[in-house]
C-alpha cells in the first residue's frame, strides 16, 4: 500500500478509488473536466458533507468560500447545486467519512479502515448514476 502522511489522506484515497469503480465503463463524465479532476471534486464534497453532518447547506457555504477565496465569485446557488447532487449520488462514500470521523479519535487505523470500507462495500463497478 502506498505511504500517506496521515489516515485521512488514506480514507480520502480510499474513496477516490471507490469513486473510480462508480464511473468505471461510462467515459468522460464531463465535457469539461476529466474524470480525474471530477474526483477530485467530488471527494471535496464528500468531505465538506462529512465534516458537516452531511448537511448540504453548511457543506455547500464551506465549499463555496473556499473556491471565492481561490478562483474568485463563484455563485453558491450552484456550488449547492453541485454538493446536492454529490449528497445523492455518494451517500455510501459520504457514510464512509463520517465514519472515520466517528471512529478518528477512538479506534486504531485497522479498525477505521475497516469499518470505512464495510460502509462502502455495497458500492459496484459501473453504477454512477448521470441524473
Amino acid at each position: 500500500m502506498l505511504k500517506f502522511r496521515n489516515m485521512e489522506e488514506l480514507i480520502k484515497q480510499i474513496i477516490r478509488e471507490s469513486l473510480k469503480k462508480r464511473i468505471a465503463g461510462h467515459g468522460d463524465i464531463d465535457t469539461i473536466l476529466s474524470n480525474e479532476e471530477l474526483i477530485e471534486h467530488w471527494v471535496s464534497a464528500i468531505v465538506a458533507l462529512g465534516y458537516n453532518g452531511a448537511d448540504v447547506e453548511q457543506a455547500s457555504h464551506d465549499i463555496n468560500e473556499f473556491q471565492i477565496r481561490l478562483i474568485g465569485t463563484v455563485s453558491l446557488e450552484d456550488t449547492r447545486a453541485f454538493v446536492y447532487l454529490a449528497s445523492h449520488r455518494f451517500q455510501d462514500e459520504i457514510s464512509a467519512f463520517m465514519k472515520y470521523l466517528e471512529l478518528r479519535d477512538s479506534e486504531s487505523e485497522d479498525a477505521i479502515l475497516y469499518a470505512v470500507k464495510e460502509e462502502m462495500s455495497y458500492v459496484e463497478e459501473g453504477d454512477f448514476m448521470l441524473s
